[in-house]
């Protein structure tokens, strides 16, 4: 080992088969659990022809696996030949011995789907509003992974198979057509909406709704045969079974916990759709639908955001990420092909703020219409400016940007003139004495026609 670890190519060798000894004892030991399980399970069979009682298959059910534990792994325990019980300090730990230690973990890189946007072997959420493309979004990128084209931003792709268990779009006239109109290889996506079952009640078989809560193995099963790399749930809501409630952080965990532990072990990543709630907040991450437990547990969150100045172009964002630097943001629009079928083109980097791009989804039209003629502005604008630009009555506006100004949703660089927060054109901190005009005593102004969801 010692020239090994002088020469690169003989200390990979030994790296690898250090690893394959590693997955046969792994192997091994699956082997003999499960054959021990099936011992245990004749017993129970026999003890229940006996007519015994559920409690007490139990009892000797736990009594043998823990004689079987200690018995079984006895060596570990014996001294060798003349040599003292107490004679080691730290002995080694047993198979069975809770815990792992750090030295038997190997090193190993975050590997990635998408480059610090999609990693290997985890969970990622995608989220957003109805209508910003998200579906469209996670088709464009199953038709990157299903030929290895390079992903939006040009990075290297990965070739490998798609899950996609989306059942609220229909397969052949929206899921196909949008996965071929991005460049996609159909035969390389497995739809798994439905599972076969079977009712042995009416002894009857029949095709049920995937669910998360119970599905697991199936979808595990299907990942190794597919030789998948990437599983999209589109949405998280019509996934996670009829009894978990995703607003229960217990239920979330119930089910995301093993999800987690899937990826890990198959090197899948698994992508979640889900839509924002409509309570706004200032921290994007407690903006998704449903329990905090669930961005918890991903470990990389992405989000689509509107743009402010094109109705028809939206911001990929990142809010979370456990693994790297942050990904820069990346704007797209949504166009369409000679048939019709919606597809996106991507429209490189893009700085704006998506934070505030997402709290002021939530406002007013009027609100919205006032930000946007600030943003698009190259300088602060008056009151009257405003107004013009909009199109709006002069005194409602006066009413409505010192409301803003009170909210921080504007700034006031100089007194009498507006821009939106972090504008260009501010150049030197905002005198608070001109932060909010005495006018927003007044009353309330007249109602805004919010933004339909």
């Amino acid at each position: 080992m010692e020239f090994a670890g002088r020469d690169p190519k003989l200390a990979k060798l030994a790296r690898k088969q250090e690893r394959a000894a590693k997955e046969l004892e792994r192997s091994v030991k699956e082997y003999e659990r499960k054959e021990w399980v099936a011992h245990l399970g004749s017993i129970a069979v026999n003890m229940r022809k006996d007519g015994a009682s559920e409690q007490s298959i139990q009892t000797v059910l736990k009594g043998f696996n823990e004689h079987h534990k200690w018995t079984y792994h006895l060596k570990d325990r014996i001294p060798e030949s003349g040599k003292p019980a107490n004679s080691e300090p730290t002995p080694a730990l047993s198979n069975e011995a809770p815990g792992v230690l750090l030295s038997e973990v190997e090193t190993q890189q975050v590997h990635w789907l998408w480059p610090k946007r999609i990693p290997l072997g985890k969970i990622t959420i995608l989220e957003g509003d109805p209508g910003m493309g998200k579906s469209l979004l996670a088709v464009r990128i199953a038709a990157c992974v299903s030929k290895g084209l390079p992903m939006p931003d040009e990075t290297p792709g990965k070739q490998g198979g798609v899950i996609l268990i989306a059942p609220e779009d229909s397969a052949d006239d929206t899921i196909k057509p949008r996965l071929e109109a991005a460049g996609g290889d159909p035969s390389q996506v497995l739809l798994l909406n439905t599972l076969e079952d079977f009712d042995a009640k009416k002894i009857k078989i029949y095709d049920r709704s995937f669910s998360l809560s119970h599905d697991l193995d199936a979808l595990e099963e299907r990942i190794k045969q597919m030789k998948a790399v990437l599983v999209i749930l589109d949405p998280l809501t019509a996934v996670l079974g009829k009894n978990i409630d995703q607003s229960r952080d217990q239920d979330v965990r119930e089910v995301f916990t093993p999800l987690a532990h899937l990826a890990e072990r198959t090197g899948c990543a698994i992508l979640i759709i889900r839509h924002l709630s409509k309570v706004g907040s200032a921290n994007l991450l407690y903006r998704g639908a449903g329990s905090i437990g669930i961005i918890a547990v991903a470990r990389l969150a992405l989000i689509v955001a509107p743009h402010p100045t094109d109705a028809n172009k939206r911001i990929l964002a990142t809010t979370k990420n456990n693994l790297s630097k942050q990904a820069t943001n990346i704007a797209y629009r949504i166009e369409e092909n000679e048939v019709g079928v919606p597809y996106i083109q991507w429209l490189g980097e893009d700085h704006h703020d998506v934070k505030a791009l997402v709290v002021n989804a939530n406002l007013s039209t009027q609100r919205q219409a006032i930000l946007r003629v600030l943003n698009n502005s190259q300088g602060p604008l008056a009151l009257k400016d405003i107004a013009d630009r909009t199109g709006q009555d002069y005194d409602r506006v006066r009413k409505t940007v010192y409301r803003m100004l009170g909210a921080k949703e504007v700034a006031s660089p100089a007194r009498g003139e507006y821009t939106t927060i972090g504008h260009p054109c501010i150049t030197k901190p905002i005198n608070d004495n001109h932060a909010v005009p005495v006018e927003t005593t007044e009353t309330t102004e007249t109602t805004e026609t919010s933004v339909p969801n």
